[in-house]
């Protein structure tokens, strides 16, 4: 009986610090996939600071839910703009600006 406590209490332990090292790799993979360099600088600062993102989104949301025609034509705005831009900053890339 001894010898079976002893093998299970090496086999808790081995088991133990099996967890313990894929806490750690976990830990690190959240860390490098919420970087910034990962994520782009806007989803990046949105997870570090999520009640100020939360605001803003019910901010938004409530806009919208009042005020509707306001609302989608400034969506209809920003997304015409950002479209814009996916489009010009390639070619101002290739032009030799910097683009920061």
């Amino acid at each position: 009986m001894p010898s079976d406590s002893s093998t299970l209490a090496a086999r808790r332990e081995a088991l133990v610090a099996r967890c313990a090292d894929q806490r750690a790799l976990v830990a690190h993979e959240v860390a490098t996939l919420s970087s910034p360099d990962t994520l782009g600088m806007i989803p990046a600062y949105a997870l570090r600071h999520r009640k100020a993102a939360l605001v803003v989104a019910g901010v938004a949301a409530g806009l919208f839910i009042t005020k509707p025609k306001w609302a989608v034509g400034s969506v209809t705005a920003v997304v015409s703009a950002y479209k814009f831009a996916q489009k010009l900053l390639p070619v101002l890339r290739w032009r030799g600006f910097e683009v920061h």
